[in-house]
């Protein structure tokens, strides 16, 4: 059965959405995750590198995939995340992690990472009704 999911380590995002799998981790560790779902048969609905920051520029990171257990390997997935992973790898020295950073901060991060994905998350159904992303109702819900 196919399942359309956010991975995410941007738990107040994770809240706003039907299907959610919150990482608690970098946003290294989220493509990691993904990249494990890939090879599981998962194929991505939103490309890894989304958003004009650089890596070590984005604490949180959500990439929209739709679950296939049991399912053959999406080439084109699995060359999309295999890429992020080393593009992520090469500076994960200086990857910012969401703990390290102070409230304000943090949640002006979430906020960023909820508006690059504002647009897959309607395409696929996956806000629920009551979600508004901003800074403010992303605490509310959390």
């Amino acid at each position: 059965m196919m399942k359309t999911i956010l991975i995410t380590n941007n738990e107040e995002l994770c809240c706003c959405v039907q299907r959610g799998r919150f990482i608690d981790g970098s946003s290294l560790d989220v493509l990691i995750a993904v990249r494990d779902l890939v090879h599981r048969g998962g194929v991505l609905l939103t490309h890894p590198l989304c958003g004009n920051l650089r890596p070590y520029q984005q604490p949180f990171r959500s990439i929209l995939i739709e679950e296939h257990p049991g399912g053959l390997v999406d080439l084109d997935s699995l060359s999309l995340i295999e890429e992020a992973v080393s593009v992520y790898n090469a500076c994960r020295d200086r990857l910012i992690f969401p703990d390290s950073l102070q409230e304000e901060t943090r949640a002006d991060y979430a906020y960023i990472d909820g508006e690059l994905m504002r647009e897959s998350l309607e395409q696929y159904g996956q806000l629920r009704r009551e979600a508004v992303l901003h800074p403010a109702s992303l605490k509310k819900l959390h």
